[in-house]
């Protein structure tokens, strides 16, 4: 299958807002990765929405934000596309699937993701579907922020839902149809974050009406409940993240970057159970008593 000048490798993912398949740059000679929205989305005016949309994140340029270097419509099957870096690496879903992450990782990637979040901010972007699945960990370690806008060009398709995204990192205003900004974005990171140290959702429930209500009015756990080894003030980041009223929470994501660093660069100080101590305990006995037998 060709796309442009770009030949169609493999389908490597499938989502909400369309594939993304691994493909073949012929004139540079380069992988990039494609994705492939519903010919839907370039139907009438939604034709030069997509275009000027997708014109606005490809300006987006950033360590922690996934390259978009080129757009189109395909002319022969009207699909449109977007063509980004092609990176090696797992995305973060794949990687909680195993468990949660020591505090200091999963500070360093959401301090990375936040200060992609407030680069894309300050150019009047907002993500609108910040979660695991849309951040990718590199097999050289680093993190890239994917799917940029990808909420909001799908909104122009005429048979997306006007509530997009993955139900449990929505915010309220989203669910309460209030206009959202950056500060909607952090919420949704502040879910992640929370995810990825205590290996549970805040908000998770088995109906979309039961995560809404929870979302809207529940608090959830510290995530030192979860994992005691947080350290002081911690707590306090993840509450200002999910708090239900915006103007409470961090207004600039760079702050909130700011304050995960410092935590970033602590060791995670492990637990001793009470039998370790005890045997431990009885250990430094049987020895005194051997020296003064001695």
């Amino acid at each position: 299958m060709q796309v442009g000048r770009y030949e169609i490798l493999e389908i490597i993912g499938t989502g909400a807002t369309g594939r993304v398949a691994r493909a073949h740059d012929s004139m540079i000679g380069r992988q990039v990765a494609i994705k492939l929205f519903s010919k839907e989305l370039a139907k009438g005016e939604g034709r030069l929405r997509f275009l000027q949309e997708a014109r606005v994140v490809g300006q987006l340029s950033h360590p922690s934000i996934m390259t978009l270097h080129d757009m189109g419509i395909e002319e022969s099957t009207q699909t449109p596309y977007l063509v980004m870096e092609f990176l090696e690496g797992q995305p973060l879903d794949r990687i909680l699937e195993k468990g949660s992450l020591p505090y200091p990782r999963a500070c360093a990637i959401v301090a990375k993701v936040a200060c992609a979040l407030g680069a894309a901010h300050r150019r009047g972007v907002i993500h609108g579907d910040v979660k695991p699945a849309n951040v990718l960990i590199t097999d050289d370690g680093r993190v890239k922020l994917m799917d940029f806008g990808m909420a909001r060009l799908a909104s122009h398709d005429t048979g997306a839902s006007p509530l997009l995204g993955t139900p449990a990192y929505w915010c309220p205003e989203q669910i309460l149809g209030k206009p959202q900004d950056a500060r909607s974005d952090i919420f949704s990171l502040g879910v992640v974050l929370y995810e990825m140290v205590t290996g549970k959702r805040p908000f998770d429930a088995e109906s979309l009406q039961a995560i809404c209500s929870r979302v809207l009015s529940s608090t959830p756990l510290p995530a030192s409940h979860a994992n005691p080894s947080m350290p002081t003030g911690f707590d306090e980041v993840v509450a200002r993240c999910l708090t239900k009223d915006p103007i409470a929470r961090y207004a600039v994501a760079e702050t909130l970057a700011e304050d995960l660093y410092p935590f970033a660069r602590r060791k995670t100080v492990h637990q001793v159970s009470p039998q370790a101590v005890s045997n431990g305990n009885g250990l430094r006995d049987r020895a005194a008593r051997l020296l003064r037998s001695a």
